[in-house]
């Protein structure tokens, strides 16, 4: 009956968990770090500029990106407006999370410290249960401490009317007295990835 070594078994096995959790470990989003803004238009030309303060997500080693955006976290300046956007246009209750998801080159993640490269990611956004494709252009750059910073080379316009919040709109319209608010959004974001 052969003999089993399990001294030489038990540490090549947990040798072999380790780099295999390292093999696919990938990088985390900085919510500190990061930001995310959008545009309102209001009246045909006053324009605001609001944000989201709560971002998570990860990148990971082969490239799969996935963003959540906290909607409780809406920041206008004005909180009965922020209260306002939480109840009639996101309906925190049944979605409270927006979501975008892509698929990154790998090339990208084999860029070198302190190299860049702008390049069109192809996204899905998901707000209130509701996908759309949007192309997002953005430069990305590889930090020192070999995560990446991605930052949007010019602002991407989300539809209201393609996430089905055209009702929420109408409504904050008609609470806030105003002529017209824009259905056509413009967005902005940096974010930064740092490794597991």
């Amino acid at each position: 009956m052969m003999k089993i070594n399990y001294k030489f078994i038990l540490p090549t096995a947990l040798m072999g968990l380790l780099l295999s959790q390292f093999a696919n470990a990938g990088w985390m989003l900085n919510n500190d770090a990061s930001k995310l803004n959008f545009i309102s238009i209001k009246n045909e030309h006053i324009s605001e500029s609001h944000s989201f303060t709560m971002l998570s997500g990860k990148l990971s080693k082969d490239g799969k990106l996935s963003v959540k955006v906290d909607l409780e976290s809406v920041s206008t300046n004005i909180p009965i407006r922020d209260e306002r956007m939480q109840e009639h246009v996101f309906d925190l209750d049944n979605f409270p999370f927006a979501e975008l998801t892509a698929s990154v080159d790998k090339k990208l993640l084999s860029l070198s410290s302190g190299s860049s490269v702008t390049q069109v990611i192809q996204s899905k956004v998901s707000i209130s249960g509701v996908t759309q494709s949007v192309s997002i252009e953005v430069s990305v750059a590889r930090n020192s401490d070999g995560g990446f910073t991605a930052t949007t080379v010019k602002p991407f316009m989300l539809q209201v009317t393609s996430f089905k919040l055209t009702q929420g709109i109408a409504k904050l319209q008609e609470l806030a007295g105003l002529n017209s608010i824009s259905l056509a959004v413009p967005v902005t974001f940096s974010v930064k990835f740092e490794q597991e």
